[in-house]
């Protein structure tokens, strides 16, 4: 069940609505002071255009306002659907949904009365009415997590792992490397995790990250890495570039031992500096860090933003300090 744009947030004069087209192209214009740089403005409204009509979003992406009395915008963000699995008492895990959360914006006037807090608390409040398949709600944040906490949301622990991006290293260790027309064929040969509770990202929604990429090196008139992953054996890595920080991101790790992580990352590292990137960044998760930490010349490094924080919706979750984020589920 949707919310339609005169659903009320109870309790108060201010409610929550769905933005318009229109709503959301006057957001796209009024946020690009905040993450819209090095593009325009107006580049920055088509690049808002093209990831809303990629699959992955209009399947699952909806932008949230919330509006006073006289409907005029206090703050804004956006929902996207992430697939999610969460094992019962019987040891079955089921798939249901959680929500990542994003594009959190309240303008500069209007900040410091608790607009944003508010609306955190009325979108958590319909995602729990919405249904009982909802897991959890997730984000990452890049202001800390004190804003958060007043909403529920817990933190979990957060690392990098950096590689220098090195010219004249070969792929001759890797068995493929991948182009995006793969995603769909390796996604579904990686074997999800057996946790207690995973969020899990789709091939739309890593396709998604590559489109994301397709746009800035069209916007930006920079060559796209001549690959988005590789494979050796039955190991996968899969990454995208970072355009406006020079780096090369890896959005997914599933390495059987130290031999195939090396060899993955040595792929990625020569393929960073191909495409004129500084540096792989790879996201420390339990599964990965015995293989990460023992590559040579990975450096570890706290992270700077995007700090990973889940508000559960239903009972039974684990603490956030103990779910895996990979890069894939960023958004």
């Amino acid at each position: 069940m949707r919310a339609t744009p005169g659903w009320r947030y109870v309790g108060t004069d201010m409610h929550l609505a769905l933005a318009t087209d229109a709503q959301k192209a006057e957001r796209d214009r009024v946020t690009h002071a905040a993450w819209g740089s090095p593009l325009t403005v107006e580049q920055f409204h088509q690049r808002e255009l093209r990831l809303r009509a990629h699959p992955w979003c209009r399947e699952g992406m909806r932008t949230w306002l919330w509006l006073d009395d006289e409907a005029r915008v206090l703050a804004s963000c956006e929902t996207f659907h992430t697939d999610s699995y969460l094992r019962g008492p019987d040891g079955e895990s089921s798939r249901g949904v959680s929500q990542a959360i994003a594009s959190v914006f309240t303008e500069s006037a209007l900040r410091g009365h608790g607009h944003a807090t508010r609306l955190m608390d009325a979108v958590a409040s319909r995602l729990e009415q919405e249904s009982a398949s909802h897991h959890a709600a997730l984000l990452f944040s890049d202001v800390g997590a004190p804003l958060y906490r007043r909403s529920g949301y817990r933190e979990a622990p957060s690392w990098d792992w950096h590689l220098s991006a090195v010219g004249g290293l070969s792929t001759h260790a890797v068995d493929a490397l991948l182009c995006d027309g793969d995603v769909p064929q390796v996604m579904a040969r990686i074997q999800r995790p057996d946790v207690p509770f995973l969020l899990w990202p789709s091939a739309a929604q890593v396709d998604w990250h590559l489109e994301r990429e397709r746009i800035y090196s069209e916007l930006l008139r920079r060559p796209r890495p001549e690959a988005c992953g590789a494979t050796v054996g039955n190991s996968t890595a899969l990454w995208a570039m970072m355009a406006r920080y020079g780096e090369l991101v890896v959005l997914l790790l599933d390495a059987e031992s130290v031999e195939d992580a090396a060899a993955l990352l040595e792929a990625a590292r020569g393929v960073a500096h191909r495409a004129g990137l500084g540096r792989v960044v790879i996201w420390e998760e339990p599964a990965t860090l015995p293989w990460v930490a023992r590559v040579s010349g990975a450096l570890r490094v706290p992270r700077d933003g995007s700090l990973p924080m889940l508000r559960p919706l239903r009972p039974g979750l684990p603490p956030a300090e103990r779910v895996a984020f990979s890069r894939a589920l960023w958004v």
